[in-house]
C-alpha cells in the first residue's frame, strides 16, 4: 500500500523512544494511554524535562517550525498515540485563520529558545 497514512495508532513500550533529538520531524502526536518524558540533549537523567500526559500533544516544535527535533520523546509507560503526519497538519492549519498559522509559529519558537541552555558571555 503505497498510500501515505495522516493519522495512525501506534503502541510503544516503556523506555521506547517515540523520536530522538536530531530526527526529521514529520510528524506530531497526541499520547491517549500512558506517560512520555520529553528529554533535552544535555539530560542524562531518567527524569524528563517535560512530562506528557494522557491528552496531551507532543512532538509539535518541529512540525511547526520545520527543524530537526530538538529533544528526544520516550516512554515512561507503555504507550499509545496517535500521529499525524506533517502533511495533514499543515492541510488543517491552511484551513484555519493566517492569523493563527503566525502565532503558533511564533509560540514555538519563543518556547525553543526559552528552554535552550543559557550560555554566560565572557568580559
Amino acid at each position: 500500500n503505497l498510500e501515505k497514512k495522516y493519522m495512525e495508532k501506534l503502541e510503544f513500550n516503556k523506555g521506547q523512544f517515540v523520536f530522538k533529538a536530531g530526527d526529521s520531524a514529520g510528524y506530531l502526536f497526541l499520547l491517549i494511554k500512558g506517560e512520555v518524558g520529553i528529554f533535552l540533549p544535555t539530560n542524562e537523567t531518567n527524569n524528563p524535562n517535560f512530562p506528557v500526559g494522557e491528552n496531551e500533544i507532543f512532538g509539535e516544535m518541529g512540525v511547526i517550525e520545520d527543524t530537526l527535533r530538538s529533544a528526544g520523546a520516550r516512554c515512561m509507560t507503555d504507550c499509545v498515540v496517535i500521529s499525524l503526519s506533517k502533511q495533514e497538519y499543515e492541510k488543517k492549519l491552511n484551513e484555519s485563520d493566517p492569523f493563527i498559522k503566525g502565532l503558533l509559529r511564533l509560540l514555538s519558537i519563543r518556547l525553543r529558545e526559552m528552554t535552550k541552555p543559557k550560555t554566560l558571555g565572557s568580559k
